[in-house]
């Protein structure tokens, strides 16, 4: 039940971490997308996104801690 409690609040937006993080992994997609070619964006894209998500999903969870 405290996980279910838990995911509500991850999800419902009870913490700002997880929407800041994804504003910042949306910026900072951005800015690359702007910045590096299209063959390294096609290459690296994927993977720079995936580690931001991961790195908001690490911190939110930190925080909650």
């Amino acid at each position: 039940m405290a996980l279910l409690r838990s995911l509500r609040s991850l999800i419902l937006g009870e913490t700002w971490t997880i929407p800041l993080g994804v504003a910042t992994t949306l910026a900072v997609a951005a800015l690359l997308r702007a910045t590096i070619s299209d063959h390294a964006w096609d290459e690296l894209g994927g993977f720079a996104i995936a580690g931001m998500v991961a790195a908001t999903l690490i911190v939110s969870r930190a925080r909650d801690r």
